[in-house]
C-alpha cells in the first residue's frame, strides 16, 4: 500500500511541475533557516564531546562569597591543582593558564593571538591532537609555542612552520614546537597558541604578566580541570574539596567540580566563561523560531493545495465511489507532502550556503555528516511534511463523491477565511517592517559614503599608541618635513573609542558617552564651535576641570544649549565646566557625546602628512616609532582607505546584507503564501463573476472585485507593519545616530516596493478573472 501512494504521489506531483515547484522552493527557503538553527543547536550540545572519556572530567568552579553575595566562576586557583593530585580517586590534572589577546608581530602588522599556558598533560586529558611537535616540550622548555592549525595557516599561509620564530608584544620571542590538529567539534576551550607553564613563571619574574602560581586569592586568570578515575567519583570529589576552602581578606572560597557535559549550554551565573555556547534561553528561542518557521512553511503549503482543491475534489470523489476510505485517501495526501517536505531538503543545503553569508559568525558554517544530523534533518522534513499535509488531507477527504460529482463549484471548502487573511497580514508586516529597515540603512549608507569622500581627507594617518605614552614621540613626528600637524586623541571624524560616564546637573542624572579629545583639534580643523569656546591652552594634564558637549548632549541636559555653557556637571563624583557646544555633525552622526581631555585615555595620533607625500612619510614615522619602541610594530594606516572604506563600511554592508537578506526571505514566503489564497480567491468566485460578466461587467473591473480584498489586507498590514519599522529604525538610530532618516519619503518606500511586489503576486492570479468565460462556468446550471 505504501509503495501504491509513493507512486501515486511522484505521479501528481510531476503532473503538477509548477505547483510541485512553488512548494519545494518555498519550503527549502524556510526550512534552510530551521536547519541552520538546527545545526547551531547541534552543534552546542556536541560541544566537548571529542573529549576521550568524556564522562569523566569535570572543570574546578570557584564560589566566592563576598559581603554575603554568591558568585561562581568558571576558574580556580592554581595551587589547588596540586592539592588535587593527591586524591587517590583523580586520574590526572591539568592547569590552564588564560593569558588573553597578546599581539603577534608580522610584516603586515600586529596579529591579536589568545593564548594559553599549560602542560603536557594537557593532551592527555582532553581530546586535543598534536600533528607535530612533542607534549613534554610544555614540561620546562620556556620558548616553545604551539600553534593550532587555523593560526599558523593566518599567520604563515602553512602548517608547515616547526622551527620559526615569533615575536610577541612584551612576551618575547618563541620558536614553534608544535601544531595542535583543530578540534572536530566546538569546544569551550578554544585554542590559538599555547605555551609552557614554565614560560608563564619565566614571565612572572619579569613582571610581564601577573602572578597567579602561588596565590589562592588571584583565581581569575586559571582553570583546573580533572580526569577521574570513575564519573560516579563526583559526588567524592566535591565533599573533598570542601575541606580546601580558603578564607581571604575580604572573600571566602569554595570548590565544587562541574562535569564537561554541563559547560554547554552556557549558564548565565558563571562568570569567566566566555565560551560555553547558547543558554538555555537561547536554546529555547531557537526552538521556538524552528516552531514558527515550521508553520509558516505549512501555511503556504495549505494554500496552495486548498487553491488546488477543486481539481483534487473529483480524483477524491472518484477513489471513494471504488470503496476507497477515508483513512486511505489522507494518507495517499500526507504521503505527497511529506514527499515534498523530503525533496525541498535537498535544496535546503544550497540554500543555507547562500543564507550563511548573511548571517554573522556563520561564514563558516559546515555540515559534519554524522547520523544524528542525517536523522535529524530527515525527521525535521517529515514533521514539516505531515504538519503541512494535515489540514489539507482532512478537508479533501472529507468530500462526499455525490457533491464533487454532482456541483463541485456549490462546495465552500471552508466558511471563512479569517486566519489564513491574519496570517497574510502579519506575514506582510514583518516584511513591510524588514523593508523599511533595509531602505533607511541604504539611505544612511549612501549619505554616509558622500560625507565621507567630501569631509575625510585622503592626506590623513592613523597611529595606534599601544598604551604608549605618545608625548615625545608626537613632538618627534611634528618635525617630519612630510608631516603638517598631529593630534593625539582617540577621536577623529568617528568615535574610535568611546567611554560612557554618569553625569548630573540640576538632579538630572543620565549616562552619556564620551571621547578624549586633543585640546589642539577644533583649532586645527576649523571646526565652530555652536557656542562658548574652546578648551585654554593651559589646561592641566592631571585634573579635569573643563569639558565640550555636542548639541545633542546639550538638549538632553537643558531646553535651550546656550544655557548650558557655563554650568557645572558631575562627571561621575568629578566637577567640571562646561565651556562649550560642539555641532553635531562634526562626527558624522548626532549621538550625544561629551567631548573631555583625558591624556591617559588617549589611544591614537591622527597625523596630517602633506599631498603626495604618504609613502616617505609612513617610513619615517616607523623609524620614529621604531626609536621608542623597538618591541612594538607601529600600527599606522590611512585613515580614509582603513577606517572607512574598510571597518565602518564593513559594518554598515553586514547591516545591510542581515536586513536585506532577512526581507527577501520573508517577501518570498509572503508572497507564496499569498499566491494560493489569491488562486483559491478566483477558484470560489467563478461562478460569481461569470454571471457579472453576463450583467456587463468587463475585464478590468472583474479583476478590481478580486483584487479590492487582498489590497485592503496589505493596507492593514502596512498600518501595523510601519509603526513596527519605526520602531526598529528608532532602536537603530541610538547605535548609528540620528542621521538615519525615518522621514516619509523612506518609509514610502519601504511600503510601497512590498505593496508593488504582493499586488504584482495577486494579479498573477485574479487576471484570470476577466478571462473567464461565462458559458463555460455556468453550463451546468
Amino acid at each position: 500500500m505504501i509503495k501504491n501512494s509513493l507512486k501515486i504521489a511522484i505521479r501528481i506531483l510531476w503532473k503538477n511541475k509548477l505547483f510541485s515547484l512553488v512548494n519545494i522552493l518555498s519550503l527549502s527557503l524556510s526550512m534552510a533557516v530551521g536547519v541552520i538553527l538546527f545545526t547551531g543547536l547541534k552543534a552546542t550540545f556536541d560541544t566537548d564531546h571529542f573529549h576521550p572519556e568524556f564522562n569523566r572530567l569535570v572543570r574546578i568552579l570557584t564560589q566566592e562569597t563576598k559581603e554575603g553575595e554568591q558568585t561562581k566562576w568558571a576558574t580556580a586557583p592554581l595551587p589547588l591543582a596540586t592539592q588535587m593530585e593527591s586524591f587517590s580517586f583523580v586520574e590526572e590534572t591539568v592547569k590552564v593558564r588564560l593569558a588573553g589577546k597578546h599581539n603577534l608581530q608580522t610584516d603586515k602588522g600586529d596579529v591579536p593571538i589568545d593564548i594559553k599556558f599549560s602542560e603536557p598533560s594537557f593532551f592527555n586529558v582532553f581530546g586535543f591532537k598534536l600533528l607535530s611537535g612533542n607534549a613534554k616540550s610544555l614540561t620546562n622548555n620556556s620558548t616553545t609555542l604551539f600553534l593550532t592549525e587555523k593560526t599558523a595557516e593566518k599567520i604563515f599561509g602553512s602548517t608547515n612552520v616547526l622551527g620559526h620564530t615569533v615575536q610577541f608584544e612584551n612576551l618575547g620571542s618563541y620558536t614553534v614546537g608544535g601544531i595542535i590538529q583543530d578540534p572536530p567539534l566546538e569546544t569551550h576551550l578554544p585554542i590559538e597558541a599555547m605555551l609552557s607553564m614554565s614560560s608563564a613563571e619565566m614571565l612572572e619574574k619579569k613582571g610581564a604578566i601577573s602572578s597567579l602560581s602561588q596565590d589562592w586569592g588571584d583565581f581569575k586568570g586559571s582553570a583546573i580541570y580533572a580526569r577521574l578515575k570513575s564519573e560516579d567519583n563526583i559526588k567524592q570529589l566535591n565533599t573533598t574539596l570542601q575541606n580546601y576552602n580558603r578564607k581571604l581578606d575580604k572573600s571566602h572560597l569554595q570548590f565544587l567540580a562541574q562535569p564537561i557535559e554541563d559547560i554547554t549550554p552556557g549558564k548565565f551565573h558563571i562568570k569567566n566563561n566566555p565560551n560555553a555556547g547558547a543558554s538555555w534561553g537561547d536554546v529555547k528561542m531557537q526552538l521556538f523560531i524552528v516552531l514558527a518557521l515550521t508553520l509558516l512553511s505549512a501555511f503556504n503549503y495549505i494554500s496552495l493545495a486548498l487553491a488546488r482543491a477543486f481539481s483534487r475534489a473529483k480524483e477524491v470523489g472518484v477513489r471513494k465511489t471504488i470503496g476507497a476510505r477515508r483513512g486511505e485517501i489522507i494518507g495517499q495526501f500526507l504521503m505527497e507532502s511529506t514527499l515534498v517536505a523530503l525533496f525541498a531538503l535537498l535544496f535546503t543545503v544550497p540554500c543555507v550556503t547562500i543564507l550563511s553569508h548573511y548571517i554573522p559568525d556563520m561564514d563558516d558554517v559546515t555540515f559534519s555528516w554524522d547520523i544524528a544530523l542525517v536523522v535529524g534533518l530527515i525527521t525535521y522534513a517529515v514533521i514539516t511534511g505531515l504538519v503541512a499535509g494535515a489540514f489539507p488531507s482532512w478537508l479533501l477527504s472529507a468530500f462526499q463523491p455525490i457533491q464533487v460529482l454532482h456541483k463541485m463549484k456549490n462546495i465552500k471548502l471552508f466558511r471563512g477565511v479569517a486566519v489564513y487573511k491574519a496570517l497574510i497580514v502579519v506575514q506582510f508586516s514583518v516584511t513591510i517592517m524588514f523593508m523599511i529597515l533595509v531602505v533607511i540603512v541604504a539611505d544612511y549608507d549612501r549619505k554616509n559614503n558622500a560625507i565621507i569622500s567630501l569631509t575625510v581627507p585622503s592626506n590623513v594617518l592613523t597611529l595606534d599608541l599601544k598604551g604608549e605614552k605618545y608625548q615625545n614621540l608626537q613632538n618627534e613626528i611634528s618635525q617630519l618635513s612630510q608631516v603638517e600637524t598631529t593630534l593625539a586623541t582617540n577621536w577623529y571624524y568617528e568615535p574610535i573609542k568611546m567611554g560612557k560616564d554618569s553625569v548630573t546637573l540640576n538632579d538630572k542624572t543620565l549616562e552619556i558617552n564620551y571621547v578624549s579629545i586633543d585640546p589642539r583639534t577644533i583649532e586645527t580643523e576649523g571646526i565652530s564651535l555652536l557656542a562658548g569656546q574652546n578648551f585654554p591652552s593651559t589646561m592641566p594634564q592631571s585634573t579635569e576641570q573643563y569639558v565640550l558637549v555636542n548639541e545633542a548632549a546639550a538638549k538632553l541636559l537643558e531646553s535651550k544649549s546656550e544655557t548650558l555653557v557655563g554650568q557645572n556637571l558631575l562627571l561621575d563624583s568629578a566637577s567640571v565646566q562646561v565651556i562649550g557646544i560642539m555641532p553635531n555633525e562634526v562626527i558624522g552622526q548626532q549621538i550625544p557625546l561629551i567631548y573631555r581631555y583625558l591624556p591617559k585615555e588617549i589611544t591614537t595620533l591622527t597625523i596630517k602628512i602633506k599631498p603626495n607625500t604618504e609613502m616617505e612619510a609612513t617610513k619615517a614615522i616607523q623609524s620614529v616609532w621604531k626609536d621608542h619602541f623597538s618591541e612594538k610594530t607601529a600600527n599606522l594606516y590611512n585613515l580614509k582607505e582603513y577606517r572607512y572604506s574598510g571597518e565602518i563600511s564593513g559594518k554598515i554592508s553586514g547591516e545591510m546584507e542581515i536586513f536585506g537578506g532577512s526581507a527577501l526571505i520573508v517577501m518570498i514566503i509572503a508572497a507564496l503564501g499569498i499566491l494560493g489564497i489569491a488562486s483559491y480567491a478566483v477558484e470560489t468566485r467563478t461562478k460569481e463573476l461569470g454571471i457579472r460578466k453576463i450583467l456587463g461587467a468587463n475585464n478590468i473591473k472583474l479583476v478590481w472585485i478580486v483584487t479590492k480584498n487582498f489590497g485592503i489586507l496589505i493596507l492593514i498590514a502596512g498600518l501595523i507593519g510601519v509603526p513596527a519599522g519605526l520602531f526598529g529604525g528608532d532602536l537603530l538610530r541610538k547605535e548609528m545616530g540620528s542621521q538615519l532618516d525615518l522621514g516619509l519619503i523612506n518609509i514610502s518606500i519601504g511600503v510601497g516596493l512590498v505593496a508593488i511586489v504582493g499586488l504584482l503576486v495577486v494579479l498573477s492570479q485574479t487576471i484570470r478573472a476577466g478571462r473567464i468565460e461565462p458559458v463555460n462556468v455556468l453550463k451546468a446550471e
